[in-house]
């Protein structure tokens, strides 16, 4: 096992349906290659929604797993989790955890994700 990690969710918890509703998508997603980010350090990207979500009506895009924001990456792990605030993303509260994960991504070819 890699390890186990606090994150932050979406401000409107989980569910997400519609782009703007500030929640994490539930189910199994591609996921993508991991890449820099000028606002989390690194971002995987999370192939929400599905071909059979979109077909429902699902909307949005731009969901992640990616690494604390910008201004906020020196705060200890801790803060950056202790509050739900991103916007439908899963994010975790440092870099040194991010990169971890993206190591572990990159190396493993780890095409999928289950979000429950």
């Amino acid at each position: 096992m890699l390890g186990q990690f606090a994150v932050a969710l979406g401000t409107g918890g989980v569910g997400k349906q519609r782009q703007g509703d500030a929640k994490v998508p539930l189910g199994e997603y591609t996921l993508g290659t991991p890449r820099p980010s000028a606002k989390f350090h690194t971002f995987i990207p999370v192939g929400y929604p599905t071909l059979l979500q979109w077909r429902r009506g699902y909307s949005g895009g731009d969901v992640g797993v990616h690494g604390p924001a910008r201004g906020f990456e020196h705060l200890p792990s801790s803060a950056n989790t202790s509050v739900d605030w991103t916007l439908g993303c899963i994010a975790v509260g440092s870099d040194v955890e991010i990169d971890r994960i993206a190591k572990w991504v990159r190396e493993k070819r780890v095409r999928r994700i289950v979000i429950e």
